[in-house]
């Protein structure tokens, strides 16, 4: 998540900060990024950055990890000077994903998200009823049947059976004799 905040041509030093929630509303924590810049007096504008962790499907609700679905910004003046409360500032917010496939890959599918998005039945400016609308993309939830997963788990069954047939090669040892009694 991004954000520019431009802010008018006179004020005092302010703190600006960017909150990201999940969809049950519970507050995400940055992997990195400028989450909290404080501007110079005078500065033309502020920016902030919150790179949140992976979001992978299999992600469980009573988890703190990120969920699949929708995500809330909160932009937020803090301890924002008595001289500089009502003066106009437009802010930017600029949401990217990519997808990293490999260790993030999963090989099932997500039902739907979490929280759907809603859009309006009606014409623009139409105060008719929301309708729910799912915001599948249009590959899929997962990154198809292939992925990095598939050769790290052929490559460990190879080794898996390669140390199963040394362990008991190391075990039996070549040239015991088998426990037939004698004369029998």
């Amino acid at each position: 998540m991004r954000a520019t905040v431009k802010l008018p041509g006179t004020h005092a030093a302010e703190t600006w900060r960017i909150d990201v929630y999940d969809g049950l509303r519970r507050r995400q924590s940055c992997q990195y990024g400028a989450q909290t810049r404080t501007a110079a007096a005078g500065a033309s504008s502020v920016e902030l950055a919150c790179v949140l962790r992976t979001v992978r499907a299999w992600a469980e609700p009573w988890a703190n990890d990120p969920l699949p679905g929708t995500y809330y910004i909160r932009l937020t003046a803090v301890d924002l000077p008595v001289s500089d409360r009502g003066l106009p500032v437009s802010a930017e917010v600029r949401a990217d994903a990519e997808d990293i496939g490999g260790p993030a890959a999963v090989d099932g599918s997500l039902a739907e998200p979490l929280v759907p998005g809603v859009a309006t039945d009606g014409p623009a400016g139409d105060d008719s009823q929301a309708v729910l609308f799912g915001l599948e993309p249009d590959d899929g939830w997962s990154s198809g049947w292939w992925s990095d997963r598939w050769v790290w788990t052929a490559a460990g069954g190879v080794l898996a059976a390669l140390a199963g047939v040394a362990g008991y090669a190391l075990t039996r040892g070549p040239g015991r004799p088998s426990r037939v009694p004698p004369g029998a």
